[in-house]
């Protein structure tokens, strides 16, 4: 029977650490942190008392068997941290409680062992853990104050957590009561989360660095072996408790986040059942590898809730891929688990991710699920039905694809004595906005769509046009900024030979325009030009037509002019026909309502087109007030941490390809440089649409994630999918931790 030199108490030959006191007897090999990157020893070697020199003060060495430890109470140490009394001691270093008398403040001081200062690796790695705690900032993790040096030995000041660690409170009171590890579970999980965001690995997760405060507040301390997954290679791997390292970390081959979880599940079953999941020594954990396999938790506690034990077997799954994602997919998979309900009340800010492990996380039943796809595929097909059947393009009886409509717009400009094959061409459809406003203002009873839509004119209109050089467009003319986009007015109608034509539904002719030869050396025929080819293609019978005075000009050069009026085929509507002609061949037909304005004349501006003017400056002006609003914002979250800018960034990627996606579908593409112009300018609009979804999305999702984080649990998943957060349903996890669980 040996007795605990700090408190005195008998405790049996066997045991780690003292069950009063909780300090660690000389028997602590097994769970001791092992630093393979290192040659310094976990701990320092214990002289023997004869070795001690006389003197009114011990050795350095000899210090190590007080326990006060190097400092002795009441000491002052750098003119500002008066000594409390020792609170530990390891392999990675001592810990002191002290008084911060500047800030007037409890403080716990770490100082490195004596061997260790000499040794530049360890103080690099005492350095890395100062550097990687400060990264973290979470209720659950200890927090880091400053650095400093006494007498050359550096030490860095912490947050004093007044309570005990949970390796001492298991070993006092064993099992804990199912609410309280599941509380603590819960913080464990938030802290670790807080961690991993940040890209901290702990590495050496274990209860004796979970501290309980008085409170019951759960704190994670020592970051000691804390480092970034892409920086631990080599022997670092290793580096850690064996009690609680991961298959492949015991390996040597690779350590991540996943074998942090590995370790929360560990110290998750010592929670729940009281027991160590690997009792072994820690020779036999690292001679063992990926071979150990961990007794059910339902095997040491009866009555322990499935979900946990599936829990807990998930994160103990020797696969790091079968493993959890994340700590917090933990946390929500575990009885009534809702972190974002216990981030909101706490006051805080939920980051993108545990937004994303919350809600329900059990799918419907397969029966439910395929009714519901039913359901949804009859109600698509219904609304497919309601749609074609009333809508507009139904009801015109259009009967023409687009290419028959092509060909038609050919063989007319042939018949017209232009058959030569042009080097480009484009087509596309229109609305005829302006005939559409004048149905709905000729009378004050709703209009009969039904008779107009089937009538003549038709709101639909196709048009082609044809050119002796390739069209490359000169403007924008979509709403994604979109160049190259060839109109029936980009590129504009100058170049001699170029040929607009415009069809209606079906087929037939309503607009035509031909530019003549900028020099023409031939002589004007004397004989009147045939018209009856114009009337022809368009369905229209002249002998029902009044010749009347030409009012419309063409926009190229013509030596005949003639103009009709009458009423369009089939309604009451007036029709005013104007045709135009250069040496006898036809150079511009129009068939004009009273609704078509001229376009290219600048007229008095009427109310309306005031009012869309207003409209429009009023648009500009809060669009701008909102980029600016956005932009304050998004700077605001930007620098205080709170934007998904992780998030914002696979927005703006996606908005980045569907720019250029929609401009290689929409574009009209041009042989030679032009098309290169056309790249950058599709490049300069891809990135102004995703700069401006990138902003407005670090300005807004903050704010909704602050107030109304249940609103977009589906959305942050879909977000954060292809990176951190693959959804993980608990209820899928086999009951077995050699099998693999669905994710």
């Amino acid at each position: 029977m040996a007795k605990c030199s700090n408190c005195g108490t008998g405790l049996p030959d066997n045991v780690a650490f003292c069950s009063a006191c909780g300090r660690p007897t000389s028997n602590t090999d097994d769970v001791a942190t092992l630093d393979f990157a290192t040659s310094t020893s976990p701990l320092p070697p214990r002289p023997p008392s004869s070795s001690r020199p006389p003197s009114s003060r011990p050795s350095s060495s000899a210090e190590y068997l007080l326990n006060e430890g190097r400092f002795l109470p009441g000491r002052l140490l750098a003119g500002r941290y008066r000594i409390i009394a020792l609170l530990g001691k390891g392999g990675m270093g001592e810990v002191y409680r002290a008084d911060d008398l500047t800030l007037g403040q409890g403080v716990a001081m770490k100082f490195l062992p004596d061997e260790a200062a000499r040794d530049e690796a360890l103080l690099e790695r005492f350095r890395n853990e100062v550097r990687m705690a400060r990264r973290v900032s979470h209720p659950n993790v200890c927090r880091v104050y400053d650095v400093g040096d006494v007498d050359g030995q550096t030490f860095f000041t912490m947050e004093y957590v007044d309570g005990e660690d949970l390796a001492s409170l298991l070993r006092r009171i064993g099992r804990l009561p199912p609410d309280k590890a599941l509380d603590i579970a819960r913080h464990l999980c938030a802290g670790l989360a807080a961690a991993h965001a940040k890209g901290v690995l702990h590495r050496d997760l274990k209860p004796a660095n979970i501290m309980l405060d008085g409170r019951g507040q759960v704190v994670i301390t020592d970051f000691g072996l804390a480092g970034v997954a892409d920086d631990i290679r080599g022997p670092e791997v290793r580096s850690g408790t064996p009690a609680y390292m991961s298959p492949e970390q015991l390996a040597g081959k690779e350590v991540s986040t996943r074998s942090d979880i590995y370790a929360l599940g560990l110290v998750l079953y010592e929670v729940f059942t009281g027991k160590r999941a690997f009792a072994e020594s820690a020779a036999k954990l690292l001679h063992a590898g990926a071979d150990r396999t961990p007794s059910r938790p339902s095997s040491v506690v009866k009555d322990l809730d499935p979900i946990v034990e599936k829990v807990i077997l998930c994160c103990l799954e020797t696969d790091p891929s079968s493993r959890p994602a994340t700590a917090l997919a933990v946390a929500a998979a575990l009885p009534g688990g809702d972190p974002l309900a216990a981030a909101l009340a706490a006051g805080e800010t939920p980051s993108p991710q545990l937004v994303a492990a919350s809600g329900e996380t059990t799918g419907l039943r397969p029966r439910t699920a395929v009714a519901c796809l039913i359901f949804v595929l009859l109600g698509l097909a219904v609304g497919t039905y309601l749609t074609i059947r009333y809508s507009a393009v139904e009801k015109m009886h259009l009967e023409q694809t687009p290419e028959v409509l092509a060909h038609r717009a050919r063989e007319v400009v042939a018949q017209l004595g232009y058959p030569e094959k042009p080097a480009d061409t484009a087509i596309g459809f229109d609305y005829d906005t302006n005939f559409r406003d004048s149905v709905e203002k000729e009378s004050k009873t709703p209009a009969n769509w039904d008779v107009v839509l089937a009538g003549r004119p038709t709101i639909l209109q196709f048009w082609y046009r044809q050119s002796p050089d390739e069209l490359g467009a000169e403007s924008y003319h979509d709403s994604f900024l979109i160049p190259g986009i060839v109109t029936d007015d980009d590129p504009a109608t100058t170049t001699s030979g170029m040929v607009n034509v415009k069809l209606d539904a079906r087929g037939r002719l309503i607009y035509l325009q031909v530019i003549p030869p900028q020099k023409d050396t031939t002589a004007s025929p004397t004989t009147t030009p045939d018209w009856n080819p114009l009337f022809s293609a368009a369905e229209v019978d002249a002998s029902k037509l009044q010749p009347a005075q030409p009012e419309w000009t063409s926009l190229g050069m013509a030596d005949a002019r003639a103009a009709w009026t009458g009423v369009w085929p089939g309604t009451t509507r007036p029709l005013r026909v104007e045709a135009a002609a250069w040496h006898g061949k036809p150079v511009f037909f129009a068939m004009i309502g009273d609704w078509n304005k001229p376009w290219r004349m600048v007229t008095d501006h009427s109310a309306d087109e005031k009012k869309n003017r207003a409209s429009q400056m009023i648009s500009v002006f809060l669009l701008t007030a909102i980029l600016a609003a956005g932009a304050l914002l998004a700077r605001r979250n930007y620098r205080h941490g709170r934007g998904d800018r992780e998030g914002a960034l696979r927005l703006a990627g996606v908005m980045f390809v569907l720019e250029i996606g929609l401009w290689l579908c929409r574009s009209h593409f041009v042989a030679g440089f032009q098309t290169f112009g056309y790249l950058i300018l599709a490049i300069a609009a891809g990135l102004l649409w995703s700069g401006a979804m990138w902003m407005l999305y670090l300005a807004i999702e903050p704010w909704i994630r602050r107030n109304w984080p249940q609103a977009i649990i589906s959305w942050s998943r879909l977000i954060s999918v292809s990176c951190a957060i693959r959804w993980w349903d608990a209820t899928s996890c086999s009951a077995s931790p050699s099998a693999r669980s669905g994710w």
